[in-house]
């Protein structure tokens, strides 16, 4: 059971480590800003990856609304992280080099040649933070229904992370797991040795060669695997994608009382779903079997996305992609905010759906339909001193328990 849980948390950690502020982009792009907004950009985002220590708040928000064919009205979901974090210098040093990987074999290569790294990085990062999930009554018990267990609407998961143990209070999720009911405090495990351990024996070299593209396409033909690797290599590359984006600084504001800057990037959607490029990384992922099974075939693919071409301004007129960074015009110049929208208005495409009898008219909806994820993230007391402490009273569960296999 402790196994289990150890494994569902190491996928916590990872989503954790998305907005850390040691991983942002090298060079931010700059579009057609002028020198001066571009300089000032890039100095806030060099800034960022000499940050060992601050706070953060975040936010995740996905609604899902008025869909044909969902079992629920609507279904929402609100997380935010709000805690501090500090890292070693021996962690800042392996995210420096963490923040040049590109794509997946960026990542294989240093797990096959420096695995330390992720160790390093790991042993090195500490915080004190609080999770809190709250989701819509409608979709909680829809769930509970699903899993058999009654799941609440709203609950809290306090997590620290110091020298390489991570302690949970699972007060609130213990009820939802199998073998943990009546489960109360704080549990530590040590995820820092089982890193160690699994470098040692070679673990990270086997997984970065499960991610060999020509390990992924076994026997496949010479074809199928060069369209694998060309989507990769697509998919890698962020620079592809910046003829679709464009960047203008708009009205500065405020953020805790601090003047900043604020610039909005937007992403054509339309313009590169239509796009040559889309095109081929559609026919890419079909080749490489990524599609599954019942993938389209080249010619279906053409006249799909033939129709697309045509018909995507009116099939993509309510959809937005845009994120919004803010930075600190004090010097040193810092990214204090930076939120992300996608949000995807479905009521007029739906009603000319309907109206074709795409649609029955019957399970269009009366009200708004409605696709968005959103994310923001805000950084404060930058630099500062943040004491972050082991629980005293945590029951912990060693490096050996959790590397012995699931009963």
């Amino acid at each position: 059971m402790r196994s289990k849980v150890a494994s569902l948390l190491l996928v916590v950690l990872m989503v954790l480590a998305s907005f850390v502020p040691a991983f942002a982009q090298s060079e931010p792009f700059c579009g057609d800003l002028d020198a001066a907004d571009c300089e000032l950009l890039t100095a806030a985002t060099a800034n960022m990856q000499e940050v060992a220590s601050y706070k953060a708040a975040a936010s995740y928000s996905a609604v899902l609304a008025g869909i044909p064919g969902l079992p629920l009205a609507e279904a929402t979901v609100d997380v935010t992280v709000d805690g501090a974090f500090s890292y070693s210098d021996a962690a800042m040093a392996a995210a420096a080099q963490l923040a040049e990987v590109q794509g997946q074999q960026d990542v294989a290569n240093l797990m096959a040649e420096s695995p330390e790294l992720f160790v390093d990085f790991y042993n090195g990062w500490a915080f004190d933070m609080v999770i809190d999930v709250a989701m819509s009554d409608e979709l909680a018990a829809a769930l509970s229904t699903d899993a058999g267990v009654e799941i609440p609407s709203e609950l809290s998961v306090p997590l620290i992370l110091k020298n390489g143990v991570l302690y949970v209070d699972v007060t609130d999720v213990a009820p939802l797991i199998e073998g943990m009911q009546g489960m109360e405090g704080w549990l530590g495990f040590e995820f820092g040795p089982v890193l160690e351990a699994a470098a040692e024996q070679g673990m990270f070299e086997q997984a970065a060669a499960s991610m060999d593209p020509e390990a992924m396409a076994g026997a496949a033909d010479p074809a199928t695997l060069a369209a694998l690797m060309g989507v990769q290599t697509a998919l890698s590359d962020p620079s592809s994608f910046e003829k679709f984006m464009s960047i203008e600084r708009v009205e500065d504001d405020e953020i805790d009382g601090a003047p900043v800057a604020v610039f909005v990037t937007k992403l054509d959607l339309l313009a590169f779903l239509t796009s040559p490029e889309f095109i081929e990384l559609v026919k890419g992922l079909a080749a490489s079997g990524a599609l599954g099974e019942d993938a389209p075939s080249a010619a279906d693919l053409d006249q799909a996305l033939g129709m697309l071409s045509m018909m995507g301004p009116m099939l993509f007129q309510g959809l937005t992609s845009e994120s919004i960074t803010a930075v600190s015009l004090d010097e040193p110049n810092y990214i204090v905010s930076a939120s992300s929208l996608f949000s995807w208005d479905l009521t007029s495409l739906l009603q000319m759906a309907a109206m074709s009898g795409a649609v029955p008219a019957d399970q269009l909806p009366s009200g708004q339909s409605l696709v968005e994820i959103s994310t923001t993230v805000v950084n404060s007391d930058i630099g500062g001193e943040q004491m972050i402490e082991a629980p005293a009273d945590a029951q912990i569960v060693p490096a050996e328990a959790m590397m012995q296999p699931a009963q």
